[in-house]
């Protein structure tokens, strides 16, 4: 090694301890960002570059370094998002976050051509705004913040793994393969974005629906049973009088358990939970309510209303206690246990 990137290197020895630092201080604001963004991510991911590793880039390209400072990756973040299109949202938070050096950050969905392959991402050189409290040593130091899909990410680590870096790395062979692979990881991104909207818009109009009281014939399925169970007003009063029996407090939780439960009772549409909920609304009341006079519990998951509903509809509907036992089989998964519940359902509560 040359005289200058020894110097670097022992430059890089004395600052780590800061670099380690200025990590904690960027990791706290990238963090914030996301939160403030209301982006739900995959992963922060962080590192510092090993001295080994340094090394190595110095062997390789020295001669472009003259300081530690010109080497603007000794410091990386990468957020990995779950979907393509949130990743410009970050990046915007990035920007109002710190300062960008664009003369070195780097846009890499914009660079390949049509015929190759390779990480697809938003490469940010950053560094910490100026500020009250903002230590001297913190100021113009240079770190990288990669910003890309949960996909894109993906491919980034296999890439790594296989040690292919371009298109001319790549034996003739698999050529083919990854270019194929690449677009077809663009496409999944695309498809990815499209589902969550759709899933979105489909929730908002279940919610107006629910809230309107106008979704008797919405299929059952875990967006609708949770915004019924959330904005319904007949089972929100019929929580409310479980809570205000006791005096307790309740919960929102995920009904998802009961959906198979809803099938097997033949409860397809919302309509149909609406008329269980009518037709059982008293019995399910008292058995709630006894079991939590009897438990000790001061709070209780909003689910506690389907579970006595659809025990209450086997009882209405006269279903024997084998079929009982078949119906706690579902969530249970044990045989025994199903009996001896079904057993006792019709025991404290059977005609």
């Amino acid at each position: 090694m040359t005289l200058a990137e020894n110097k670097i290197l022992a430059e890089f020895r004395v600052r780590k301890e800061t670099i380690v630092r200025i990590e904690t201080s960027v990791l706290e604001k990238i963090n914030e960002l996301v939160k403030n963004c209301g982006i739900m991510v995959y992963a922060i991911n962080h590192r510092i570059k090993e001295e080994g590793s340094l090394r190595k880039k110095l062997e390789r390209k020295g001669d472009k370094y003259a300081s530690l400072s010109d080497i603007t990756d000794i410091l990386g973040f990468r957020i990995v998002c779950f979907f393509a299109d949130d990743v410009d949202k970050i990046a915007q938070q990035v920007v109002d976050t710190f300062n960008v050096d664009w003369s070195n950050s780097i846009d890499k969905r914009k660079i390949l051509d049509s015929t190759s392959f390779g990480y697809l991402a938003l490469h940010y050189i950053c560094s910490i705004k100026d500020g009250e409290g903002i230590p001297a040593d913190f100021k113009n130091f240079r770190f990288e913040i990669q910003m890309c899909s949960l996909l894109q990410h993906a491919w980034a680590v296999m890439e790594h793994d296989l040690g292919y870096k371009t298109k001319f790395g790549v034996p003739n062979a698999v050529l083919r393969d990854f270019s194929r692979l690449a677009g077809l990881l663009e496409i999944a991104d695309e498809h990815f974005s499209r589902i969550r909207d759709t899933v979105a818009s489909y929730t908002e109009q279940v919610h107006q629906k629910i809230v309107e009281d106008n979704a008797g014939d919405v299929r059952i399925d875990s967006v609708s049973l949770n915004e019924y169970m959330r904005y319904n007003k007949s089972m929100r009063a019929f929580l409310q009088s479980i809570a205000d029996y006791g005096n307790l407090d309740f919960f929102d939780a995920s009904a998802d358990v009961f959906l198979e439960q809803l099938s097997w009772l033949k409860k397809k549409t919302i309509g149909d939970l609406q008329q269980m909920l009518s037709d059982n609304i008293d019995l399910a009341r008292r058995m709630a309510q006894k079991e939590l006079s009897e438990s000790g519990f001061d709070i209780f998951a909003s689910t506690i209303s389907l579970r006595y509903l659809c025990q209450a509809e086997l009882l209405r509907q006269e279903y024997s206690e084998k079929q009982a036992a078949e119906f706690f089989y579902l969530s249970s998964k044990n045989k025994e246990k199903a009996a001896r519940y079904a057993q006792t359902l019709f025991e404290k509560w059977g005609k």
